[in-house]
C-alpha cells in the first residue's frame, strides 16, 4: 500500500512502478531495467524512508569452495643465479611454462605438462624463483568436454512459420506461452536454439529443461556447440561441489544457459528471458516426493510471468492438458507436421559419402532449395493372439524376426523397447499357486537373472533366488512375465552375432553411465539397443532403421485414467526413433489389443485422432482437463487404522461437496490404491474431482498424516 506520491524523483518513480508490477527484484534485474546507478540511489533514498527494503541473498553453504595450489614466477628473481647447481632437466621447462602463462598456474598442471614432481617445485621455491599460492576454482562437470561448434542452418518453411511469432514475443520481451507440437524429427530443437540466441543477444538468460538426466548429454552437446562457454548443466546426479559451484556461477552472472531436468528451473539466472520445456508431456516434470510437490510446467509459466520471460513447450505428443489449453486459446499452438531430413545439398553430400541409393525426398511447399522431408516411418501392428494361434510362442513375432534379420544383415541398427526391467515379473509355485511377494510392499518380486535375486522395484528389498516354494516346499517354481533382461538373453540366443547394449535402471544408475551407453550406441559400437522408456525420449540416432516394441500392453490396462494417453505417447515417441537418417526406417508394434484406439492412433502417427477420442472420454467422465483432480493418500503401519482414517475423511469431504452444491459422485473412494502397501505402510486413497479444489479444501479440516496432491500425474 505505497502512496502514489511516495516518489520524489523520476528514478524513484520508475523503481516503485517496477516493484508494484513485478514484485521483489534482484539487483541484476534492476541493472537491466534501470541501470545500476539509478536504482541503487533510488532504493537507498526510499529505504531511508521505510518504503523499500534491500536484502542480501547468499548461496546456501552446501559445499565448500574448492581451492588448488598454484605456482607463479617471481619477476624480480635472477633466473641464472637461481638455477646454479640444479642439474635436473625439469627446471627450465617449469620456468618456461610459467613465463608463457604470465600468472598463477595450478601446481598439478605444471607437474602434468612438464613431468616434474612437487620436489622440483619446492627446490625452485627455495631458490626464490617461484612462489606458491592458492586459488579458488569452479567445479564444472563440463570442463573436460569438447563440443563441436555448429552454425545455424537456414530455417525450413515449417520452422520459419513457428519461429516468427516466438521471435516477436522475445523481441517485445512479452511473457507468452507457446506450445510447439512438432512430429519427431521436425526440427523443434533448431527453434529452441534460435530462441536462446535471441535472448542472449538481448543480454538475457535461458533455461532449457529435459525430462530425464539421460537426455542431458545430448541436449548439452547441441546447445554448447552453438553457444560455446555459455552453457552449464545442473541436475541431481552432480556432486554437491559441482552443483554448488554451478549455482554460484549462475548467481554471479557467469552462466547464460542452464540445461537440466526439472530442478534446473530454479537456477538463479537473471535477467531471465526464456524457458524451454522439451518433451513437455513427460510425467518426470512432476515432483511427487519429497516436498515441495510441483509441476515444472506450471512453475515455469509462473516464473516466466514474474520475469517477463517467454515459455516454449515442445512435444510430438503434447499432454492433453496443454493441448486443451491451446484449443481454448490460453496458450499459443504452433505446429510442425513434417519430419525434416535436411537441405538438398547436404543430403546429396551425405548420400555420396555413405553410398546410400538415391531417395526421393519430398520438397517443402515445392521450394527448389528448401528443406526436404520424408513421411514418418511405416508402422506394422502385430496381433500377438494370432501369433499364438499360429504356434509362435517366442517373444519375437514372425514379422519382427524377419525385420531384424534384414536390418542386421545390412549392418543397420535396431532399438527394442519394453517398459519393464528384469528377467521375470513374478515367480509362481505351480503346485500351490504361491507368488513370491515383497514383505514390505505386498507386490510381486521381480526376478533378475544377472544377480540371481528377487528384487522389489519399489523399496529395493532383495531375496536370493528360491530353490523351492516357501509355502508348500514344492520344487515346481516357475518364472513368468517379461523384462528387458530376458529380452537381452533371448536376443543372444536368436541372434548370437549381434552386438547388444541394454539401457535401463539396472545398467545405468548415474548420468555418466547414461552418457556412455548413448555414446557407444551412437558411435556404432552395438547393433541392438534394448531399453525401457528412457530410449523413447528425444534421442536422435540416424543409424536406427528398425524399432520393435516387444509389448505395447504394459501400461494399457493399469487402473489410471491416463493409461491410454501414456501408451499413445510412449508408442509414438519410441516409433519416432526410427528413420531419422538417410536410410529411412520402420516400426513393429506387438500387442494383444491391436484395436485399442491408442495403439491404432500411434500406428498412424495421428495425434489429433487420439486427442479427439481421449478428450471425449475425459469430458464424459469429468476428468482433467475438464476438472481438476486431487489425490489424498493416508499411510499407516496398521491396515485398519489407515482404513478408519480414510473413511472418516471421506465422510467429511462428502459433506463439504454437498455444502458447495457438487455431486458426491465427484469423490472416488476411499479405497486402497493399485500399490496398496509400500515400504511396510498400508495406503488408502481418496480422489476428488472439482474445478477449484483449493476453495473446497480450505473449508475442510484435514487431520495430520494425510498427503495431498493437487493435479497428480498418476493415481496408482
Amino acid at each position: 500500500h505505497i502512496p502514489e506520491d511516495a516518489a520524489n524523483t523520476d528514478a524513484q518513480a520508475e523503481l516503485l512502478a517496477l516493484l508494484r508490477r513485478r514484485g521483489p527484484l534482484r539487483g541484476t534485474q534492476l541493472d537491466a531495467a534501470m541501470g545500476g546507478a539509478d536504482w541503487r540511489a533510488a532504493s537507498e533514498q526510499l529505504g531511508r524512508r521505510g518504503i523499500v527494503i534491500r536484502e542480501s541473498f547468499l548461496a546456501p553453504p552446501r559445499a565448500q569452495p574448492k581451492h588448488v595450489d598454484t605456482v607463479r614466477l617471481i619477476p624480480e628473481a635472477d633466473e641464472e643465479t637461481g638455477l646454479e647447481g640444479l642439474r635436473s632437466e625439469y627446471y627450465p621447462p617449469i620456468l618456461d611454462l610459467l613465463s608463457e602463462e604470465g600468472g598463477p598456474v595450478a601446481a598439478r598442471r605444471v607437474c602434468q605438462e612438464t613431468g616434474c614432481t612437487r620436489y622440483h617445485l619446492n627446490k625452485l621455491e627455495e631458490r626464490g624463483l617461484i612462489a606458491f599460492g592458492t586459488e579458488e576454482v569452479w567445479r564444472d562437470p563440463l570442463s573436460d568436454e569438447v563440443f563441436v561448434p555448429t552454425s545455424p542452418p537456414p530455417l525450413t518453411s515449417d520452422q520459419g512459420a513457428v519461429w516468427e511469432p516466438i521471435r516477436q514475443a522475445l523481441s517485445r520481451r512479452e511473457s507468452r506461452v507457446f506450445l510447439v507440437h512438432g512430429v519427431t524429427g521436425s526440427g523443434k530443437t533448431e527453434v529452441y536454439l534460435r530462441a536462446v540466441a535471441r535472448v542472449l543477444d538481448q543480454g538475457r538468460k535461458a533455461i532449457v529443461l529435459v525430462p530425464e538426466i539421460s537426455l542431458t548429454p545430448q541436449t548439452v552437446a547441441r546447445f554448447a556447440g552453438r553457444f560455446p562457454d555459455a552453457v552449464a548443466v545442473l541436475h541431481s546426479a552432480l556432486t554437491d561441489g559441482e552443483r554448488y559451484d554451478t549455482w554460484r556461477r549462475a548467481r554471479a552472472g557467469l552462466i547464460d544457459v542452464i540445461v537440466g531436468p526439472r530442478s534446473a528451473l530454479f537456477a538463479p539466472l537473471s535477467p531471465l528471458g526464456l524457458i524451454v520445456l522439451d518433451e513437455e508431456h513427460d510425467g518426470s516434470y512432476k515432483q511427487e516426493a519429497p516436498r515441495p510437490r510441483y509441476h515444472a510446467r506450471e512453475a515455469a509459466v509462473e516464473l516466466a510471468r514474474l520475469s517477463d520471460a517467454t515459455v516454449i513447450l515442445g512435444s510430438a505428443t503434447p499432454s492433453l492438458e496443454s493441448y486443451h489449453r491451446a484449443e481454448q486459446g490460453e496458450i499459443e499452438l504452433q505446429e510442425m507436421p513434417r519430419r525434416i531430413m535436411g537441405h538438398t545439398r547436404r543430403l546429396q553430400e551425405l548420400q555420396a559419402r555413405y553410398h546410400v541409393p538415391a531417395i526421393r525426398y519430398q520438397p517443402l511447399d515445392d521450394e527448389a532449395n528448401e528443406g526436404r522431408y520424408l513421411p514418418l516411418p511405416p508402422v506394422h501392428v502385430v496381433d500377438l493372439r494370432a501369433e499364438l494361434r499360429a504356434g509362435n510362442r517366442s517373444i519375437f513375432s514372425r514379422a519382427l524376426q524377419g525385420a531384424m534379420d534384414e536390418t542386421l544383415s545390412r549392418g543397420e541398427q535396431v532399438i527394442l523397447f519394453l517398459n519393464r526391467r528384469g528377467a521375470a515379473t513374478f515367480v509362481l509355485c505351480r503346485d500351490c499357486g504361491f507368488v513370491v511377494r515383497c514383505p514390505r510392499c505386498d507386490v510381486p518380486l521381480t526376478y533378475h537373472s544377472s544377480h540371481a535375486r528377487l528384487i522389489c522395484h519399489h523399496c529395493n528389498h532383495r531375496e536370493p533366488q528360491p530353490e523351492g516354494c516357501p509355502q508348500c516346499g514344492g520344487g515346481r517354481i516357475r518364472y513368468f512375465g517379461l523384462g528387458t533382461e530376458r529380452v537381452e538373453r533371448m536376443m543372444r540366443e536368436r541372434w548370437p552375432e549381434a552386438r547388444l547394449l541394454r539401457w535401463d535402471r539396472d545398467t545405468a544408475r548415474t548420468h555418466v553411465a547414461h552418457a556412455n551407453i548413448l555414446r557407444r550406441f551412437a558411435a556404432g559400437a552395438a547393433d541392438v539397443l534394448i531399453g525401457t522408456q528412457m530410449i523413447a525420449k528425444g534421442l536422435d540416432l540416424p543409424l536406427v532403421t528398425l524399432v520393435g516394441v516387444i509389448s505395447a500392453d504394459t501400461a494399457l490396462n493399469l487402473p489410471d485414467f491416463r493409461s491410454g494417453e501414456r501408451t499413445f505417447q510412449l508408442l509414438t515417441q519410441v516409433a519416432g526413433r526410427a528413420g531419422r537418417g538417410l536410410l529411412g526406417g520402420r516400426v513393429v508394434i506387438q500387442t494383444y489389443q491391436p484395436d485399442h484406439y491408442a495403439v491404432e492412433a500411434a500406428a498412424e502417427h495421428d495425434y489429433q485422432s487420439f486427442a479427439g477420442q481421449e478428450l471425449a472420454f475425459r469430458r464424459e467422465q469429468g476428468y482433467p482437463p475438464y476438472s481438476r483432480l486431487t489425490k489424498l493418500v493416508y499411510e499407516d503401519t496398521d491396515y485398519y487404522r489407515a482404513q478408519t482414517n480414510a473413511e472418516g475423511l471421506a465422510e467429511v469431504l462428502r459433506t463439504a461437496l454437498a455444502r458447495h452444491g457438487v455431486p458426491t459422485t465427484n469423490l472416488i473412494g476411499p479405497a486402497p490404491p493399485f500399490f496398496a502397501r509400500l515400504r511396510g505402510r498400508y495406503r488408502w486413497q481418496i480422489l476428488l474431482r472439482h474445478l477449484d479444489p483449493q476453495a473446497l479444501l480450505r473449508d475442510v479440516e484435514i487431520p495430520p498424516g494425510w498427503r495431498i496432491e493437487v493435479d497428480p500425474v498418476s493415481v496408482l
